[in-house]
């Protein structure tokens, strides 16, 4: 691409110059030539013009385009120091701030990262971000479903808050044992996104230097995180939507079913500790630091099978078939959020498996109609429920 402007009083013509062009703090290198009294800009190294409408500020927000593995700055924004491992510091649609510029670089946090986890962007990598667009500070987003209001940079901070708050709870002698193992076991599946294949950011380095040659049909990284944070960009496309984008073998984001804002995330788990707080047998002096928090209900059931859930009988490991308890989705189409999550038997999710009750409900009701034996079994039942009205009130 070129862009064309006239010159008045040309002294030199088809000479290659290296200019810079300086707006503020940030830095652009361009080519240009002088042909006939017209100067070109040869723009194909950069991706736009330093212009007020492109100028990058601190606390502007910025759009990826593509996932990147970063070492993380240590020691304050302007050091000079930074990690000695790289991490997943930036991901493709996922919008972060300028929180530092300098003459040749930025600093920025990335909305997935905690509030004081930044990264060092050279300027030769600034045409990889886009300047985000604003509306009623809301963030445009096109990576995600929902409206992103700039507050939830904010809310990352009360989800950490919220979660040292139940580790240390949990830690205290007067905490019941039944209650600290539940806890224990659960709150990282909470907060975290559910895992997922994944390659190692040094077999990804050495993928992009060449050194990992692939057959045609071999497949060589996944879309989705072996875990991250809830809010990162949710995600569902096709392996070949993958391969095409910019950031491959780089992950993308997580299952849709996992995201939701950090503001979100802060009401879920309060919910799912409610539901702990009222399963049958707990402790409930155990829940004195958040006591306020929480609800006095009816014992906790199942929503799938009705079945009270006794924390005498907890047990839980990892993946395992043998779970007694879970944390079920309502619909695995939706989101991770109050309205959908709950904890239920692990047999009952099992039962349910990637359905949401609706369906199970809807395939319930067409065996009835279309067997006379089943519907002839469950006849009184049928009639039941259909005599009392007030079944759920």
């Amino acid at each position: 691409m070129f862009i064309q402007k006239i010159i008045t009083n040309p002294q030199k013509t088809n000479t290659i110059q290296k200019k810079l062009i300086k707006n503020s703090q940030f830095i652009l290198v361009l080519n240009t030539m002088e042909v006939n009294n017209v100067i070109q800009i040869n723009t194909e190294e950069v991706d736009m013009m330093a212009t007020s409408k492109n100028m990058r500020r601190i606390g502007d927000y910025l759009i990826p385009k593509k996932t990147m593995a970063l070492h993380y700055v240590t020691g304050g924004l302007t050091s000079s120091t930074i990690s000695s491992k790289k991490e997943w510091g930036i991901i493709e649609g996922c919008p972060a701030i300028i929180k530092h510029i300098a003459e040749d670089y930025m600093v920025i946090n990335s909305f997935h990262s905690s509030a004081g986890r930044v990264f060092k962007i050279h300027s030769k990598d600034y045409i990889y971000f886009d300047k985000a667009e604003l509306v009623d500070d809301k963030i445009i987003a096109p990576k995600y479903p929902v409206q992103l209001n700039i507050n939830e940079f904010s809310y990352r901070d009360e989800v950490k808050t919220f979660t040292k708050t139940i580790e240390d709870m949990i830690k205290k002698p007067t905490c019941d044992p039944i209650v600290k193992k539940i806890i224990q076991d659960k709150l990282f599946q909470m907060i975290q996104s559910q895992g997922a294949p994944y390659i190692k950011i040094t077999d990804y380095l050495k993928y992009l230097n060449g050194e990992i040659t692939l057959s045609p049909n071999e497949r060589f990284g996944n879309e989705i995180f072996n875990r991250n944070c809830r809010w990162c960009p949710p995600i569902d496309i096709t392996y070949d939507d993958f391969k095409a984008s910019k950031s491959y073998p780089a992950p993308l984001g997580i299952r849709p079913k996992d995201f939701c804002l950090p503001s979100e995330l802060c009401d879920t788990i309060r919910e799912l500790l409610t539901q702990i707080y009222n399963f049958k047998n707990i402790h409930k002096d155990s829940f004195a630091d958040i006591k306020n928090l929480l609800e006095e209900r009816e014992h906790h059931k199942c929503k799938y099978s009705g079945e009270v859930i006794d924390a005498f009988s907890y047990s839980s490991t990892y993946m395992s078939e043998t779970n007694y308890i879970e944390i079920c989705h309502r619909d695995p189409n939706d989101r991770f959020l109050v309205r959908n999550m709950y904890w239920g038997t692990g047999e009952s999710n099992r039962r349910q498996g990637g359905y949401s009750e609706e369906d199970r409900i809807e395939d319930a009701i067409r065996l009835l109609m279309n067997n006379q034996e089943h519907f002839e079994k469950y006849k009184e039942q049928l009639e039941q429920l259909n005599q009392n009205k007030n079944l759920h009130n």
